[in-house]
């Protein structure tokens, strides 16, 4: 049996929060899970604040010594497997591994489980990008294209999502990144019109440019703000409209050019 101390207990809570939040989780939903933690631990009287950037947490001894921790964050991608994972852990930290404040495991199994769980890979990268084009080709058929241009749709979509990962290499912003993989799609799309007759590029497009689209940051905007995060809310929901217009610019910006080109 091992006793968590007060430090310990805001370590692990901060790197359970900082998974659920650069993993797609909502602002509402990471304080509770922090706070949850750290009362299993045996330290009910914790705050906790998180904005899409940053998460701020307290914790107190239950004497007078209060330790507070605060990290940013800076990267986000959309990972549910991770937060089902995270979930599923603090689930079975109080159902089986804490009694009363008292753990099973020590702080350092906390950590190694963690840590792998951040690690795991659930899907390969080729798996993601094949199913990248699946996404673009079935929202092809959806606007209403032809099985051909679900096709070219499919070839569209895998090539974008394989230019996203190699740029994602890059460390670029989100607002840049959305607005090269719009300009990607048009071009792919244009280069396959030539090679392949009898297609009409706008149900391409729209299906290549559904990869894009912020959906989930929409989601979680209206959720936080619904829950009473303000500013998380405010700030999701001007992410998301940033990323449409980046995805409006790019598309419009390579349309018009192979307009002014004659294509």
């Amino acid at each position: 049996m091992n006793r968590i101390t007060s430090t310990e207990a805001l370590e692990i809570s901060m790197e359970i929060g900082r998974i659920l939040l650069q993993n797609g989780s909502t602002a509402n939903r990471v304080e509770l899970m922090m706070c949850k933690v750290c009362s299993i631990f045996g330290y009910p009287e914790t705050e906790a604040y998180v904005t899409p950037t940053g998460i701020f947490l307290t914790v107190s001894d239950g004497k007078e010594i209060f330790t507070t921790s605060i990290k940013r964050i800076e990267n986000r991608q959309t990972d549910l497997g991770k937060i089902t994972k995270i979930s599923h852990l603090v689930y079975d930290m109080e159902r089986q591994y804490c009694k009363e404040g008292v753990c099973y495991w020590n702080a350092d199994k906390f950590r190694e489980e963690l840590k792998h769980i951040e690690n795991e890979k659930t899907w390969p990268d080729w798996f993601k990008i094949l199913c990248g084009g699946l996404t673009s080709g079935c929202f092809c058929l959806l606007f209403g294209g032809s099985w051909l241009e679900f096709a070219v749709a499919y070839a569209v979509g895998v090539l974008v999502s394989l230019s996203l990962k190699l740029l994602g290499n890059l460390k670029l912003n989100n607002f840049l990144l959305h607005i090269l993989g719009a300009a990607l799609i048009v071009v792919f799309a244009k280069v396959l019109d030539i090679w392949v007759p009898y297609i009409k590029l706008d149900n391409i497009i729209i299906g290549g440019i559904m990869l894009l689209v912020p959906g989930l940051s929409f989601v979680n905007a209206i959720r936080d703000t619904m829950s009473g995060d303000l500013v998380s809310g405010t700030a999701r929901g001007v992410e998301a409209i940033f990323l449409a217009i980046a995805i409006a610019a790019g598309s419009g910006i390579m349309l018009k050019l192979f307009e002014l080109w004659g294509m």
